[in-house]
């Protein structure tokens, strides 16, 4: 049987810190990327593709959250570390997915009334290059 990837576990690295208490959901996905150009070998590959994260996590306005991350570095290109099934250190079956990320635009802050639990916020953080993936045990 294949391993399956739970909702228990979740390495999340951000610029070297882990923030995987902030996050809600965590989905590394790709789409057809936008480009002005397309050369032969991205042709052959099917296209250019452009990875993103989409994230929903907490609103907290503290120093150390993602939230507060993203709200003061806004703009910045950093390294990632996304581990779905929540290992530290790459596996055969637990790979590890490393790159770059730009730092999205300031999330939002707020909510609705009445409203039990913590308010989150959505956001999406786009890959500079295509995710390195790491097996090595």
């Amino acid at each position: 049987m294949s391993s399956r990837i739970k909702g228990t576990g979740l390495v999340l690295e951000i610029d070297g810190t882990d923030y995987y208490a902030d996050c809600v959901s965590c989905v590394l996905d790709n789409e057809e990327a936008a480009a002005a150009v397309t050369t032969f070998a991205d042709a052959a590959l099917g296209g250019a593709r452009q990875f993103y994260f989409d994230i929903e996590a907490i609103q907290s306005p503290d120093s150390a959250s993602l939230w507060a991350k993203i709200w003061d570095n806004t703009g910045d290109i950093v390294n990632y570390v996304f581990a779905p099934t929540g290992n530290d250190t790459p596996g055969t079956n637990n790979p590890v997915f490393t790159g770059s990320v730009k730092i999205p635009t300031k999330p939002t802050i707020g909510g609705t009334a009445s409203v039990t639990g913590e308010y989150t916020f959505t956001t999406r953080f786009d890959c500079q290059e295509e995710p390195t993936i790491d097996r090595t045990p």
